[in-house]
């Protein structure tokens, strides 16, 4: 982790010293947005976290930025002036953080400098049919709801997942059940006043960025108006209430569904389905989420709730494989073993692991302990559960590789390319095996109907995800 501007300047060179980098930026042009790494791992505006410790870093976020601004070729703004002049930082002081604005942006004035000394967030357009809208979902998000410490009394330790009514609530604030939050929160045997009742909604956004994402959207007249997220829009979640009795000692606490817990704007609910609700009340066409960080593949739709709570989508959404970085899946080949292990991995006696979570995510927890036990897919499937997951299409949770996204006049279409896991250095031009190819097509739809993704198997095997 970088301390200094000399520390962020020594990681970017190295990774642009990697000669696979330096021939992919000769080849390609790069629009890039920062994510949490560029700043700090776990860290948000000008906060950073290491061992559960949060201390005001606002000296590093003007660091984060500047070296940012010198190796990133973008057209984005600084505070320090316009064009591609040098960056001039702004003089900050690592002070508190104490008092915070309705958005959960801290007001300190040090914080707002150092915050505002770069502004990443932008659009481009590209001919009749393309509206790339970006946005940065680090600088201005508020502090996760779900990692306070009031929260710690609700986990019974003995399952992966937390009740999506939980997660609801905490993100909804004073605004959940249209104003009308409880007083306490219940999770199996356990209560505790609901510490986030006279408190805002959560933001990853914030006020100024999503009035702009707004107007942009409602404004654009591209044929495909794209949201580059940057951070997974579908949820991940499953059904543990579907659980056999008896394979966990304790009982799910929860009402129904079980997420994966935060951490990008899929458990931002509130937020995520303004969004989405703009887009239907203002009748926009051609709505396409596109993201990645997740180091997974994942085809969708854009659905501002699901079952029980309804499922309407308003478009469609793709996430993105990482060349390299291990995802969920692949860490799961190393979880010691315990009674939902099943649900992450399968390890047979001969081959590589196979990921059942991708049948935990999109079938629900019958078909991943199925297919764990027998190994046999037709009997996975029979046993979906066709609420668990009707916003997705496809998921991959330890795939690699890359997406290419086109878009025409009438429809759009992004293809999976997924290449064997990248252990060791490929030796030949084509860049070695793939596991597979997929493509998810949609064709332009009309206001107010459903959008239809069709899926093509073009080369391998991905039996999992399907």
């Amino acid at each position: 982790m970088p301390t200094n501007l000399a520390g962020y300047r020594h990681v970017y060179r190295a990774h642009i010293n990697d000669p696979d980098i330096q021939d992919a930026r000769a080849t390609f042009p790069f629009i890039c947005m920062g994510d949490n790494h560029e700043f700090s791992w776990q860290g948000w505006q000008s906060f950073t976290k290491f061992g559960g410790k949060v201390e005001p870093a606002q000296q590093l976020r003007v660091d984060a930025n500047q070296a940012w601004w010198e190796f990133i070729p973008s057209r984005v703004r600084k505070a320090s002036g316009t064009g591609t002049d040098q960056f001039v930082p702004p003089a900050v002081a690592n002070a508190p953080i104490e008092t915070f604005d309705e958005d959960g942006f801290g007001t300190e004035t040090n914080n707002r400098i150092a915050v505002g000394s770069m502004t990443t967030y932008r659009a481009l357009r590209y001919g009749r049919h393309v509206d790339l809208i970006l946005t940065d979902l680090h600088s201005y998000k508020a502090a996760d709801p779900t990692d306070r410490t009031e929260a710690a009394a609700l986990d019974s330790g003995e399952y992966p997942f937390i009740p999506q009514e939980w997660m609801e609530i905490v993100d909804g604030g004073k605004d959940y059940a249209s104003g009308k939050p409880p007083a306490t929160i219940s999770i199996g045997d356990k209560t505790i006043p609901n510490f986030r009742k006279d408190e805002p909604s959560h933001t990853v956004l914030g006020r100024t960025q999503k009035a702009w994402l707004k107007e942009r959207l409602t404004k654009s007249t591209a044929t495909w108006k794209i949201w580059g997220a940057t951070n997974g829009t579908l949820d991940m979640r499953t059904d543990p209430q579907n659980l056999p009795a008896g394979l966990v000692e304790a009982k799910w606490p929860g009402k129904d569904y079980g997420t994966f817990g935060g951490g990008d704007i899929s458990g931002a609910f509130a937020e995520r389905a303004e969004i989405y609700d703009l887009v239907r009340d203002n009748k926009i066409s051609g709505f396409v989420t596109v993201s990645g960080d997740r180091h997974s593949f994942w085809a969708g739709y854009a659905a501002p709730t699901l079952p029980p709570a309804g499922f309407a989508p308003v478009g469609v959404s793709f996430i993105t494989g990482s060349i390299s970085a291990p995802g969920l899946g692949e860490a799961s080949e190393y979880y010691k073993d315990f009674p939902l292990r099943p649900l992450f991995v399968r390890k047979p006696a001969a081959g590589d692991p196979e990921h059942t979570i991708n049948l935990t995510i999109k079938r629900g927890v019958r078909s991943a302990l199925e297919y764990a036990a027998s190994g046999n897919i037709e009997a996975a499937r029979a046993l979906t559960n066709p609420e668990v997951a009707p916003h997705l299409e496809f998921v991959d949770m330890a795939g690699h590789g890359y997406a290419v996204v086109s878009a025409g006049p009438d429809a759009i279409e992004a293809e999976f390319v997924c290449i064997v896991r990248p252990i060791v250095r490929a030796t030949t031009p084509d860049g070695g095996p793939l596991r597979y190819r997929v493509s998810h097509q949609a064709q332009m739809w009309q206001p107010g109907s459903r959008p239809k993704l069709e899926q093509r198997i073009l080369e391998g095997d991905a039996k999992l995800s399907i």
